[in-house]
Order: structure tokens, then sequence, then C-alpha cells
């Protein structure tokens, strides 16, 4: 009950208040394994593949990695990449390529939970364009424990895009998206632990275009070596 009361308002403070938006139910699956590589690196390698309605099935896949530098202090510093392609009924509709950096960091407990925080920055690029597009994604995350000394856990997220700069290609600067979510996850076994939940995708129709927003029923594999 105390988990509910947490997450129930948090949740519905991080609503876009917009009524007139096209809506898309989706389910998202990532799979991601880490392991130490030397006394404070990580090797972390993913994959996600999301799947919607109005694409007729999978509509984005993601699939990289990055290295974790331990920094001190629960901060870490990382840097990778991923490969993103994108579907629509079937055919390759894009193909995009995202060097990334970002920091991790905690930001202490709250209410018997912890709160988390991380600053991510993309370098976008395109096979329809020659223009970089730079985006902002800065996410603060709430992790609470389901009784006292469980490893089952309530997550609690929102996440931010600002996108820098416009580009040739069709990114359009200015605050792009904001993602809500809320899952449960817990650990199977000593290697690998799962998260089941719910986000909520908004879109904001940036120059004019229509908001649009994605349900998306969500699963996650953990795999830590």
């Amino acid at each position: 009950m105390r988990a509910v009361l947490i997450a129930a308002p948090l949740l519905v403070l991080a609503m876009p208040a917009h009524a007139q938006t096209d809506t898309d139910s989706q389910v998202w699956t990532t799979v991601e394994a880490s392991t130490a590589l030397d006394d404070g690196v990580k090797l972390t390698l993913e994959s996600i593949a999301r799947f919607g309605d109005d694409a007729g099935g999978l509509y984005e896949l993601e699939f990289g990695g990055w290295l974790g530098f331990d920094a001190g202090d629960g901060v870490t510093i990382s840097t990778g990449y991923v490969r993103v392609p994108g579907y629509a009924h079937g055919d390759l509709t894009k193909m995009e390529d995202r060097p990334r950096q970002q920091i991790s960091f905690p930001l202490g407990g709250f209410a018997g939970g912890k709160l988390s925080a991380r600053v991510r920055l993309e370098e976008r690029l395109r096979r329809d364009g020659n223009d970089v597009g730079l985006r902002l994604r800065p996410q603060i995350k709430y992790t609470l424990p389901l009784g006292t000394g469980s490893k089952t856990a309530l997550v609690l997220s929102h996440e931010s895009f600002i996108q820098v700069n416009d580009t040739d290609w069709g990114q359009a600067s200015g605050y792009a998206r904001m993602r809500n979510a809320i899952g449960v996850k817990t650990p199977l076994n000593k290697v690998v632990s799962v998260e089941l939940g719910y986000l909520n995708q908004y879109d904001f129709g940036l120059h004019g275009a229509r908001d649009k927003m994605a349900h998306a029923a969500t699963v996650a594999l953990s795999f830590g070596f």
C-alpha cells in the first residue's frame, strides 16, 4: 500500500495534459548483460526491440553497448554507441548511429527508497542527411524495496528528451519527448533479474506537428556476470 501511495501522485503529476493526440499501443523488450573488465570498469551490452500497432509490428531496434568507469561516491561516467534501425510494416525506414556519453549519480534516500539520476548526451547520425543531431536525455529514478530486506523493488522513472539543434534530416530543436515509467524488478537468481512494467511516452509536436502518445508494456531481462 505504501508503494502505491507514493507511485500514484508521481505518475499523475508527470502525465501530460494535452487532450488531442495520436495514440499507439506498444510492447518494448530489453536484454542487457554487464560484466566487470577491471577494477572500476564495467562493459554493458544491450539490445532493445519495440513493437507497435501503428507500425504493424516491429518498428525500432537498438543494439550496442558502453563502458562505465567508477568515479567514486557512486558516480559513474560512461561512453558508448548504439545502432538504431527503424521499420514500418516490415520495411526499413531509417538507420541511425548514436555515439553517447553519460554520467550517473545517486541523489540519496527518500521515503524508504533511493533516488538516482543520469544525464546522457547523444550524437545522432543519419544516412538520409549530413547534420549531426545533439540530444540531451536527463533521467531521474526512484527505487523502493517492497518490504524490509526485500530484493524485489518498485521502480519509478521520468526521462526528458531535449533536442539541442535542428538537422537537415528532420530533428527539430526543443523539448521533444518525455517518458514516465513504473515497474517491478526482482532477481530470478544470482545472475538474472527481470523487470515488468508500464511506460508512457509522449512526443510533443514541435514546429506544428501533432502530439503523439504511446502506451507500452515493458519487459527487461538483465544479466550480471
